[in-house]
Formats: structure tokens, C-alpha cells, sequence
């Protein structure tokens, strides 16, 4: 008996819902990401910190030991900020950095050439053109290279070096799994996101970032459930570690919004975030350039950058390695050791100094060098206004974080995913009004080619990762009839092999529908195959006892996307084309004519897509 309550069949709906609920989520889909997620970041938090560890060995041996000079850390990695303005032995600087770079490049050029530069470009090269296969000694490789570059002296950051290592793990994750091409590519791209969310400290940033990234206006939606899973743990694993203190320490009381009128001021920060951000990309990829055309062994190339960046750290010590302790001095506006004009030396001198490292084949991150030249800029403008007498109600710290956010976002072409690191490393919400403005302003007039990640492409339809889709969606709007020929070569079951040969070489054709009285088909034979006969023969032998009975075809209302999938499944160039009405004989589809087709259409979307728009 029922219970006569009036909630009992609310219960039973919704027992229903859940049951229905149950049967439509793809389950077998979350537990192999959830399950390919925690590993991937488990092994990118050991990664983060196994690489953290690794740069502060390197920096002990070369420049503690080397030269005298201890770089300062960010707030979130010491209790005090240790350092003075002297250092022992600067005139080994240039010897020390030039030493690393030599070393970076015997290592690179004999065992792993693509673990040279910055990271997080050969990762989107591997998703977007390799399938996204990385070889297994690049991990471990990328790791002493890195350490190697940044703990020598080299600027770069170590959150490129950190997703390229947990990045190679997804790839080889993805071959021990088994997983096919796609599914590989989702598995390099969270590997990614975990290591970068892992050592900056930032879990949904370096979840979204690695969905972000491989296209400068577009968005890898499958990458996000899997790179939320890996972020997340490999910050659990690196916090376990190094504590749940954010990268940099902030005045939080000092970070706020509450003026309008400051909006103002943060339009221009992005203005000024895109003008600096194209003078940067310029000059990373001009110096770049210049080092990939010098006719000199490979392995010099960065120990000549190394020296270059050495002899402007004799004088400006703050661009050496990855600057961060710099940005936290500017972050609480210590103007006796970091003073205005010492800020606006060392923002052009870190732009030439990361050039120089990376660009001539040293192995380091452009992430972190671009948080620091962004936020440096922030504390540049800031304070200047403040000396001037301007918007004085809003605290420099917090034109720093607006700064770095929007600088990073044009120059790597990721404004969501850098919005989101703001609100992480501020540890709220309090500046995202602001943010939004600065980042989505530099990311507009910074322009759509200027990214400082020469591999990404512009959306979806330009990635061979998604070639296939764009080429299904076009063909399945295209019929066989739309690029059918005529049936020249439909001959009788009873004409022999060497009349067919005859009327096969008048055609130009390779291959033969065999038809009946009514034009309906019952078999084909293939060129090749008449050649098997001996001569003797080809007069005896008829077409009837040597065409395949049931052979492959399309119908003239199928879609291309069909047709291509029966030609290529089966090996064929070529098959006969029937009428859906009496199913005769009315034509031929060739997979060469199919493919013109298809490229004509693409000619004609890409010529759509760059006319200007009009009112």
C-alpha cells in the first residue's frame, strides 16, 4: 500500500531523475580522467618539486659559491628578504652565466635538442603537430637543463620548464594507457596545467591555462576536466611540501577596488601592458632569429647569450635568474633597494636578458619572466602616479597584480587563464573588476599575432589536432552527386578482357563498372587486374568470371563525409555512383575529385573569415 503523504511521488521523481541520471553520464569517460588525472599530477607536483629543488642547488653552486650573489626569493619561499647590494666577485658573473649556457647547450644538442628554449611552445608544438608524443628523456633532460640555466644565472622562469616536464609524463602516461591520438593530446595538456599550477601555486589557473594556450582565440574544452584533476593535485603535492603560502606575498588589506574613477587608471595600465607586450614579443623573437641564423656550432649559441646576459648583471643583478624576489621587493614598494628609476632599467634590461637566454637556445620558462617584466611595469606606473600626485587613493601593490595579469595575458594570448592566476595570487576577487578591463584591453590592442608562443595557432579549424572535425562538417554539407563524373567506361559482363583493355585505354580509365541490360550494377573490375592475363588469354576471358560481385559504391544523395570514409576504409581511388531512385548506374566518385572539393571549400571559408567586416 502506498503511503498517502503528498511528498511520495516528489520522492519517486526523483528517484527516477537520479536513476535517468545515472544512465546518461559516460562514467567509464571520468574514471579514466579522474584516474589519468591524479597520477599525471602526482608525478607533476614531484616534478615541480624535484625541479624547485634542483634550481636552488644550481643557484648555490654557480652564483652563491660562484659569484658571491644570493638572489632573493618570493615572499611565499622565505621568512625575510636576505640580500644587500653587494656582491663579492661580480666579474665572474659573465663567466658563471656563460659557463651554464655552454654546458645547457652540449646537454641539449647531444641528448634532447627540443629541450632548448622555453618550454611551454614545444609542448604546444608536440599537441598540435606531433600527436602529442614527447620522447621520454625529455622530462629528465628539461629538468637539468633548466635547473642548469636559471641557477647559472640565465633570466627565465621555471613554470615553462615545470609544464613541459609533467607535460612529457602525460605523453608517455598516454602510451602506457594505450590511449589513441586524441586522448593522448588531452593527457599532454593537463600534464601541463599541473605543473604550472603546481610550482606557481596557482591549481585553476594551470587548469584553465592549459586549455587556453594552443590557440591565441580559442579554447580547448577537453583538456579542462582532466587538467582540473591534475592541477589540483600536484598543488596538493608541491604545498605539502613548500607550504600553502601564496607565490608572492600581498597586502591583501591593501588590495581593493572601490574608486570608479581608478578604472581610469587601470585602462591605461592595459594600454601600456600592449605597447610593452609587442616591444617584448618583437625582441625575443628578433634576437631569436639572429641566433638561429649564426653559423657557429649549435652548443656555443647559448653560452654567448649566457656571457651577454652576464655583463648586464655585473651592473643590474636583478635580472639574473628568475627575478622573482625582485617583483616581491617591488610588490612592497621597497624604493631603497629597488628605487623608480632602477625599476624602469631593469623592466627593459629582464626583456633583453630573457631574449638572450632563451633565444639563443638556453633552456628556461617565458611564463615567469613575463609575471615579472608585467609586474615591475605595474610598479613602474603606479608609483609614477603617485609621485605625481594621481590616483594616490589606489595602493601601488595593487596596480602590480592589475599589471603582471594583463601583461601576461597579451603577451601569451590567455586573458581568461590570467585573470584567474590574478585572483589566485591576490587570494580573492577583490582586483577581478580591474583585471578584466586591464587584461582584456592589452589583450585586444597587443594585436592577434603577437604572442610570445610562436606554435599556437589561431582556433580550432588551423590545428591538425582537429583536422578531422572541420573536414567532417564540410563534407557532410556536400553530396556525391556534387562531384560525380560521368560513367565512361560501363561495359557488358560479356566483352572480353582484351576489348575491355581497349576501351579502358581509349577512356584513360581504371576501372570498369559491369552492368546488365538496365544499367544496374553487378560488379567491377580494376585495370590492374586485366593485366594478369597472359594474352593468350585476354580474347578467351570475359569480364563475367573475373569482376568482384559485390562491390563497393555510393549513392548519388550520400554525403561526401560517407563517400570519403567507404574510399579510404577500403583502399579505393575510385567507385560507381548509383541513383537512390532505381539504383542504376549514373557516375563515378573519385577520392582525388572529393579532395579538390573539400579544399575549394576550405579556400572559400577562409577567404570569409579574413574579409572585414561591414556594417
Amino acid at each position: 500500500m502506498k503511503p498517502d503523504i503528498p511528498c511520495y511521488y516528489q520522492v519517486k521523481s526523483i528517484i527516477r531523475a537520479i536513476r535517468a541520471l545515472k544512465w546518461n553520464l559516460d562514467f567509464s569517460y571520468f574514471r579514466k580522467w579522474i584516474l589519468i588525472g591524479f597520477i599525471l599530477g602526482i608525478v607533476a607536483g614531484l616534478g615541480a618539486v624535484a625541479l624547485f629543488l634542483s634550481v636552488e642547488f644550481f643557484t648555490h653552486i654557480f652564483l652563491q659559491i660562484g659569484t658571491g650573489y644570493s638572489p632573493p626569493l618570493a615572499g611565499g619561499f622565505q621568512t625575510n628578504f636576505p640580500y644587500t647590494l653587494f656582491i663579492e666577485k661580480p666579474w665572474l658573473i659573465p663567466l658563471v652565466t656563460g659557463l651554464g649556457g655552454l654546458l645547457v647547450g652540449l646537454i641539449t644538442t647531444k641528448f634532447s635538442p627540443e629541450s632548448e628554449g622555453h618550454g611551454t611552445d614545444a609542448v604546444i608544438d608536440a599537441y598540435h603537430h606531433k600527436s602529442g608524443n614527447i620522447r621520454t628523456r625529455v622530462p629528465l633532460i628539461k629538468a637539468i637543463t633548466s635547473s642548469i640555466t636559471i641557477g647559472s644565472g640565465g633570466s627565465g622562469g621555471t613554470e615553462g620548464p615545470a609544464g613541459q616536464i609533467a607535460a612529457g609524463f602525460g605523453s608517455l602516461i598516454g602510451k602506457i594507457f594505450k590511449l589513441n591520438e586524441d586522448e593522448r593530446r588531452i593527457a599532454l595538456a593537463a600534464g601541463m596545467g599541473a605543473g604550472i599550477g603546481s610550482i606557481f601555486k596557482i591549481p585553476l589557473g594551470g587548469a584553465v591555462f592549459s586549455a587556453e594556450v594552443f590557440y591565441r582565440r580559442d579554447f580547448e574544452v577537453r583538456a579542462l576536466i582532466p587538467g582540473l584533476v591534475a592541477s589540483v593535485t600536484g598543488y596538493t603535492v608541491f604545498g605539502f611540501v613548500f607550504g600553502w603560502d601564496r607565490l608572492f606575498t600581498i597586502p591583501l588589506d591593501l588590495v581593493k577596488y572601490t574608486n570608479p574613477a581608478s578604472l581610469l587608471l587601470y585602462a591605461l595600465v592595459g594600454l601600456i601592458s600592449a605597447l610593452v607586450s609587442v616591444g617584448y614579443v618583437k625582441t625575443f623573437n628578433t634576437i631569436s632569429d639572429f641566433f638561429s641564423k649564426m653559423r657557429i656550432p649549435k652548443y656555443m649559441k647559448p653560452a654567448i647569450g649566457g656571457v651577454l646576459v652576464g655583463i648586464i648583471g655585473i651592473m643590474f643583478p636583478q635580472i639574473l635568474g628568475t627575478s622573482y624576489g625582485w617583483l616581491q621587493a617591488a610588490i612592497n614598494k621597497d624604493y631603497l633597494l629597488f628605487p623608480l628609476g632602477m625599476i624602469g632599467a631593469v623592466i627593459v634590461l629582464k626583456i633583453l636578458a630573457t631574449s638572450l637566454t632563451i633565444g639563443s637556445g638556453g633552456s628556461a620558462g617565458v611564463f615567469g619572466p613575463s609575471m615579472v617584466i608585467g609586474g615591475l611595469l605595474g610598479a613602474f606606473v603606479g608609483t609614477a602616479f603617485h609621485l605625481l600626485g594621481l590616483f594616490t587613493w589606489i595602493d601601488v601593490t595593487s596596480v602590480v597584480i592589475v599589471s603582471m595579469v594583463s601583461f601576461f595575458g597579451a603577451t601569451a594570448k590567455t586573458p581568461i587563464s590570467s585573470i584567474i592566476m590574478g585572483s589566485e595570487l591576490t587570494g580573492g576577487y577583490a582586483l577581478l573588476a580591474p583585471m578584466m578591463l586591464a587584461t582584456f584591453i592589452a589583450y585586444i590592442m597587443s594585436g592577434q599575432h603577437n604572442s610570445i608562443f610562436r606554435n599556437q595557432v589561431l582556433n580550432r579549424s588551423d590545428s591538425p589536432a582537429h583536422k578531422m572535425e572541420y573536414q567532417r562538417v564540410i563534407l557532410s554539407d556536400l553530396y556525391v552527386k556534387d562531384v560525380m563524373k560521368d560513367p565512361t567506361n560501363r561495359l557488358s559482363k560479356d566483352l572480353s578482357v582484351d576489348e575491355a583493355l581497349q576501351i579502358l585505354n581509349r577512356n584513360n580509365g581504371r576501372m570498369i563498372m559491369v552492368v546488365n541490360e538496365n544499367d544496374k550494377l553487378e560488379g567491377v573490375v580494376y585495370k590492374h587486374k586485366l593485366f594478369e592475363f597472359p594474352e593468350e588469354y585476354r580474347k578467351s576471358t570475359k569480364l563475367v568470371n573475373i569482376m568482384i560481385n559485390d562491390p563497393f559504391f555510393a549513392y548519388s544523395s550520400d554525403s561526401l563525409h560517407h563517400a570519403l570514409i567507404r574510399l579510404s576504409s577500403n583502399e579505393l581511388q575510385e567507385m560507381p555512383v548509383l541513383s537512390n531512385e532505381n539504383h542504376k548506374v549514373i557516375g563515378i566518385v573519385t577520392i582525388a575529385d572529393l579532395v579538390k572539393l573539400y579544399d575549394s571549400q576550405v579556400e572559400k571559408i577562409l577567404k570569409s573569415r579574413d574579409q572585414p567586416f561591414k556594417w
